[in-house]
């Protein structure tokens, strides 16, 4: 059966709780197909509104009160790298647009920072309201909830993130750093890390019946806000390679092969049973990251293996 792009890029929250993960998915793989232009994901963008004060989480917090010790234990492991995670690529995104080599990047860029900052209160409003929190504000709750000692997640995330940020808020004119970091930011961390991690934990509670909640229609939105942002980058470093593959392609290669272990660490849960709980395995979850890892890569015109 065809998916119908129309109605999930126009579906109301509400809506969206009606809608699995693989759909939304989808809109990726037909930008691949056929290649929006940056308006086109601006006017995209324009559709697409939601609001974090429209969820209710008011059955989140009844499934968390009744929820086994394993159950909250997997739902705040996961959770803390999302959360963490929204707030780390908001921190680190306004270098891209000063850097963006057109206007119609900027714009676009400009877009994907005001996401990033909704993500991280959907987030915040989760954590308030089902899992608790005596923090007196974000500042606070952020420290609480950062993620256990993961080299691979701290590694992205601290170090390479950042760093490339800087690299870009130093010197807006490098577009070397600006192709090494949309590879970070939107292919490593956003279409082969996010995007995994968003999959099958809305499969998961999809499969358990919990698609009325609000957790799953807030991250179903939020999952296909970055939908656009995957797109993005994928057509920004197509062009990038075909305008000069000797010197882009190897830039892309060599960020790629740094970070193919960071993935793997960073989807590595410290109990097994966080996966394994729900049906699946750590090896069908690394596996699924790397095929969409290359299926973005044929797409953007390079090879790993070279």
């Amino acid at each position: 059966m065809a998916v119908d792009l129309e109605r999930i890029g126009r579906a109301s929250l509400k809506e969206l709780g009606d809608i699995r993960i693989d759909d939304v998915l989808s809109f990726i793989d037909r930008g691949i197909e056929n290649m929006p232009s940056y308006m086109d994901l601006y006017r995209r963008w324009e559709a697409q509104q939601w609001a974090v004060s429209d969820l209710d989480f008011s059955l989140d917090r009844q499934d968390w009160l009744e929820s086994s010790e394993l159950d909250r234990k997997a739902t705040l492991w996961s959770h803390r790298l999302f959360f963490n995670g929204e707030e780390r690529v908001t921190a680190t995104l306004a270098p891209f647009v000063w850097a963006a080599p057109t206007p119609e990047i900027e714009i676009f860029l400009s877009t994907q920072m005001v996401d990033e900052a909704r993500h991280t209160v959907f987030f915040e409003r989760w954590w308030r309201e089902v899992a608790g929190t005596d923090a007196r504000n974000m500042t606070d709750l952020l420290i609480e909830i950062r993620p256990e000692a993961n080299e691979g997640y701290n590694e992205l995330f601290y170090d390479r993130l950042p760093a490339t940020a800087q690299r870009l808020a130093s010197n807006p004119n490098d577009f070397d750093a600006f192709v090494e970091g949309v590879t970070l930011y939107h292919i490593v961390i956003e279409a082969t890390i996010a995007l995994t991690g968003q999959r099958f934990e809305l499969e998961a509670m999809r499969e358990q019946g919990l698609t009325d909640r609000g957790f799953y229609r807030g991250f179903t939105a939020v999952a296909r806000d970055e939908s656009r942002h995957v797109n993005f980058g994928i057509k920004f470093l197509q062009e990038a390679v075909r305008k000069d593959p000797q010197r882009y392609a190897p830039i892309i290669q060599r960020t790629l092969v740094e970070c193919l272990p960071l993935i793997s660490g960073t989807l590595d849960p410290p109990d097994p049973r966080y996966i394994t709980e729900y049906g699946h395995t750590q090896s069908e979850i690394v596996q699924y990251a790397f095929e969409s890892l290359n299926k973005r890569l044929q797409a953007i015109g390079i090879n790993l293996a070279a």
